[in-house]
């Protein structure tokens, strides 16, 4: 259960319009995040470079999980769970360590992408792969 309260303080009109819109919130249900699993790594660059040209997160995340690495990214579709939105992790399994701390991506001429250890080369679009040291209890059963 999570439980927000809003106190307001007098003289701020933000603060005034929020305690009069927001109040107290009590007893919303977090619901847990959806899995999927895409084809390929490939997919995976494809889609997070296409949300990065539209102005969304563009970062992979990754762990080692057993004698795997776990690389996703997380995103929110609007208008589910009393529109809350529907958490959503997207991920794939590889066998390797991602080789850099990027991977680079353009489509023209045709599809390419690698990884990458800077962004000099300003002909790619970069995304970030972020480790994590602690895996997020929602993701321990992939």
């Amino acid at each position: 259960m999570l439980v927000i309260t809003f106190e307001s303080s007098k003289g701020f009109i933000f603060e005034r319009f929020l305690s009069r819109t927001l109040m107290t919130v009590t007893d919303i249900e977090l619901k847990p995040s959806t899995l999927m699993k895409l084809k390929d790594l490939h997919n995976l660059v494809r889609l997070v470079h296409w949300w990065a040209a539209r102005e969304r997160t563009a970062t992979i995340l990754y762990f080692k999980q057993g004698n795997h690495y776990i690389m996703g990214t997380m995103t929110s579709i609007p208008g589910w769970y009393e529109l809350q939105g529907m958490p959503l992790f997207l991920y794939v399994e590889t066998t390797e360590k991602p080789k850099g701390v990027f991977i680079k991506y353009k489509a023209d001429p045709e599809e390419q992408w690698d990884y990458a250890s800077g962004t000099f080369d300003r002909s790619w679009m970069y995304i970030p792969l972020i480790e994590l040291s602690v895996v997020p209890e929602f993701l321990k059963n992939i």
